[in-house]
C-alpha cells in the first residue's frame, strides 16, 4: 500500500539519486567499455521509453476511458517520444529540442513532481521511470552519440516551444485541459508557486525558458570560444 506523495521524502530523493547516477554512469561506461554496443543500447533505451509511455496510456485508458489527457501535449510527454526518436535516428535537430526540454523542464518535474501517490504505487514508479529515462536518453545521446546544440538552437528551440505552448493553450481552451500548466498551477508544490496567480505566471514561464536555454547552452559556447582561441594561438 502506498501513501500520498511527500516532497523530498526518502523515496523521492532515492529516485532522483538513481536517475542522476544512471544518467552519468551508463553513457560513460558504454563510451569507455562497450562502444561497439552503443547503438544497441541506445535502441533498448528507446524501446524502454516507448514501452513505459504505452503502459501509462493503457492504465489511463483503463481508469478514465478515452480522454483528452492522453494527448502528448505536456513537454515531458513530447520529450519521451522525441528522445526515443533521437536514440533511434541520431537526429541533431531533434536532439537540440530534447536537450533543452529534458535538462530544463524534465529535471524540474523530477524535483517537484505533480503526483498524488508515493512509492510503491504504479503512478510513482511510472512517473520516475518515464522522466528518468528521458534524462538518461539525453545524456546518452550527448556523451555516446556526441550530439550537441548549436547557435541556431537558441532561436529554433524557443520558437518551437512557444508554438507548442500556443497549440496546448488552444486545446486547453476547447477541451478544458491543463496541458503545460497554462490554465492553472500544479496541485502540489512547484516552481510556479513563486510567480503569482494565473495568467501572470506565464511571464515567469517565458523568462525561465529564456534563462534555462542560455544557461544550458553556456558550456558549449565556452568550449567553442576556447577551441577558437587555441586554434588562433597555434596558427
Amino acid at each position: 500500500m502506498s501513501n500520498g506523495f511527500v516532497l523530498f521524502s526518502s523515496s523521492h530523493l532515492a529516485a532522483i539519486g538513481l536517475i542522476l547516477a544512471a544518467s552519468l554512469l551508463l553513457p560513460i561506461a558504454v563510451r569507455s567499455l562497450a562502444p561497439s554496443r552503443a547503438r544497441l543500447i541506445g535502441l533498448l533505451l528507446a524501446l524502454l521509453l516507448v514501452s513505459q509511455e504505452l503502459v501509462q496510456l493503457v492504465l489511463l485508458f483503463q481508469r478514465d476511458g478515452l480522454t483528452a489527457q492522453m494527448l502528448p501535449l505536456h513537454l515531458c510527454a513530447l520529450a519521451v517520444w522525441l528522445t526515443a526518436w533521437v536514440l533511434i535516428t541520431d537526429s541533431p535537430r531533434v536532439f537540440e529540442v530534447v536537450y533543452f526540454w529534458a535538462l530544463g523542464g524534465t529535471t524540474q518535474a523530477l524535483v517537484t513532481p505533480d503526483l498524488g501517490q508515493g512509492f510503491p504505487s504504479a503512478e510513482f514508479v511510472l512517473f520516475f521511470l518515464g522522466h528518468g529515462l528521458v534524462i538518461i536518453g539525453v545524456t546518452y545521446a550527448l556523451i555516446v552519440y556526441r550530439l550537441r546544440p548549436v547557435p541556431a538552437s537558441l532561436i529554433r528551440v524557443p520558437l518551437l516551444t512557444l508554438g507548442v505552448a500556443g497549440l496546448a493553450l488552444g486545446v486547453n481552451t476547447v477541451l478544458g485541459t491543463n496541458f503545460m500548466y497554462l490554465m492553472e498551477k500544479p496541485a502540489g508544490t512547484s516552481l510556479l508557486d513563486w510567480f503569482g496567480p494565473w495568467p501572470w505566471y506565464w511571464l515567469a514561464l517565458i523568462a525561465i525558458l529564456a534563462l534555462t536555454i542560455l544557461v544550458l547552452y553556456a558550456p558549449f559556447f565556452i568550449a567553442d570560444r576556447l577551441r577558437a582561441w587555441r586554434q588562433q594561438r597555434s596558427g
